[in-house]
């Protein structure tokens, strides 16, 4: 599904699969979701964290 459409009041209860640019996600409508974007909810970008080397 479009990560651009809008989530419509009949939408609710029904499971999409969002692509975030590798994977496809899925995502069940709820009340508080109606008038958002679905792509708000697959997010893109992943949880950045430095790695800690043994040597210094």
């Amino acid at each position: 599904m479009a990560r651009a459409a809008t989530i419509l009041p009949n939408f609710i209860g029904l499971k999409f699969q969002v692509h975030n640019g590798k994977v496809y996600n899925d995502v069940t409508i709820t009340e508080d979701m109606v008038g958002h974007k679905l792509g708000e909810f697959s997010p893109t970008r992943k949880i950045f964290s430095f790695k800690q080397t043994k040597n210094k």
